[in-house]
């Protein structure tokens, strides 16, 4: 039998085909994105997976952070690259809570739901692979980048792990990169989707999780279109409404 991943077992764990709907961020519709309460919030949740996003300090420690710099949801504005480990600790969000670090972020999951670890900068997927293995972290994890050159470190890294490529578009190009280095799935911008590059990525076998998507009606056509999941900031809201949409279906439809 072919190994699941990861992100092909959230997919199963619904049942019935229930669609994958990703915590883009934690539960960033009730919390700050990124913080420790939104991570905590979607681990309450039973999330099907939560997304956070990994940045590297100036001693290549890995933050929790979307931005280069922390002033969007902090109440200091640092440029995370050029930050040591030891300033950023001392940086709290706009919540008042502590600025995370990966390894926080991983205590707070606790393997609870599976994760995926979104490496927004070069040099960001060895050092979340190094925090995995000195944490001894022991749930579901998959990786993700934009980069290129990350992806392949993932693989090169941690080929257990599997690693999606986050695209706007998903071209060509992509689909050969992915299909050429062992990536199980495309994550392209849900604006850049026509049905047409819904079916090429299908027909390659990959699995389709398009970002952001917080509306319901939206979700549902995308589905019906044939993603496989999608990233949300509402995805409380999404898996309610899909399952209220089941339940009203006649049986045997």
């Amino acid at each position: 039998m072919r190994y699941l991943n990861p992100v092909e077992r959230s997919l199963l764990r619904g049942g019935g085909g229930s669609p994958l709907v990703v915590a883009h961020r934690g539960a960033s519709d009730r919390a700050l994105e990124n913080s420790p309460a939104a991570i905590a919030q979607a681990v309450a949740d039973g999330a099907d997976m939560v997304e956070i996003d990994v940045r590297l300090s100036a001693d290549e420690e890995p933050v929790v952070l979307h931005d280069a710099r922390t002033g969007r949801t902090a109440r200091e504005n640092l440029p995370v690259a050029s930050t040591p480990a030891a300033r950023l600790r001392r940086v709290l969000l706009k919540n008042g809570e502590p600025l995370p670090f990966l390894a926080d972020a991983l205590e707070i999951l606790g393997g609870v739901v599976p994760v995926i670890l979104h490496v927004k900068t070069a040099g960001g997927t060895a050092a979340a692979c190094r925090t995995l293995a000195a944490t001894g972290y022991r749930g579901e994890v998959a990786l993700s980048s934009g980069i290129r050159e990350e992806c392949l470190a993932a693989r090169a890294v941690r080929p257990d792990l599997p690693c999606g490529l986050v695209t706007g578009r998903p071209s060509a190009s992509d689909i050969a990169f992915c299909l050429r280095h062992s990536l199980p799935s495309i994550h392209p911008d849900f604006r850049k989707l026509t049905f047409l590059r819904i079916r090429r990525v299908k027909n390659a076998g990959l699995l389709l999780i398009p970002y952001t998507v917080d509306d319901p009606d939206l979700f549902f056509r995308l589905v019906e279109e044939g993603v496989d999941g999608v990233f949300s900031n509402r995805a409380e809201t999404l898996r309610a409404a899909w399952r209220a949409k089941m339940s009203d279906k006649p049986e045997g439809t």
